[in-house]
């Protein structure tokens, strides 16, 4: 293999850490106070993961959950994510059925939020996105690491333009934008690792 190719070993893919599993009696999760204490939950869990890990939200154990609830638990934990108060962790979803997809969909749409969901091996977006963002984020998922360069050469669009898009996806939590220790000189050079 041609070692060109290879991304050097400071452009790894996100590290995983453990899924956080609901697991509701009867598979329902209802009202803001149960979001509010899932909410809780979350950011325990994830305070205990190292910065630049992803943690898996497992809904496979959850039939249906309502609007205020996923309101509640997800609006608020990616708005906490987007603040930098979690520090560099991000979030993607797994293992959700048709309704809990569509009631997540509804509120992402509603906080004109977006969230990655593993689609069995598939990324696909649930929420709020513009296009021009979609094709940058569908260049970097299928990559999984990339520099803005890298992205504005395969968009054919300027690379400042790119760069832009770029770092508003990682401040939305669905990239990583991590620098690059293997440049030498006095630049910066960054790059973007796909969350899933």
């Amino acid at each position: 293999m041609n070692e060109a190719l290879l991304a050097p070993p400071e452009r790894q893919a996100m590290n995983e850490a453990a899924p956080f599993v609901f697991a509701p009696p009867q598979g329902i999760l209802s009202g803001r106070p149960k979001g509010a204490e899932l909410l809780d939950a979350l950011m325990r869990h994830m305070l205990e993961t190292p910065d630049d890990t992803v943690t898996p939200l497992d809904f496979s154990s959850v039939s249906f959950v309502d609007v205020s609830c996923a309101d509640e638990m997800l609006n608020k934990l990616l708005l906490r994510l987007r603040s930098g108060e979690l520090g560099r962790r991000f979030v993607f979803l797994r293992n959700a059925n048709m309704s809990v997809r569509e009631t997540i969909e509804a509120v992402m749409q509603l906080r004109d939020l977006a969230v990655l969901m593993d689609d069995s091996g598939n990324a696909m977006l649930l929420g709020a996105l513009k296009r021009p963002m979609q094709e940058a984020l569908d260049v970097l998922v299928e990559r999984k690491c990339a520099t803005s360069a890298e992205v504005s050469s395969a968009l054919d669009k300027n690379v400042n333009i790119v760069c832009n898009r770029l770092n508003a996806l990682q401040r939305m939590g669905l990239v990583c934008r991590q620098r690059d220790g293997s440049v030498s000189g006095g630049g910066r050079q960054y790059f973007y690792v796909s969350i899933l």
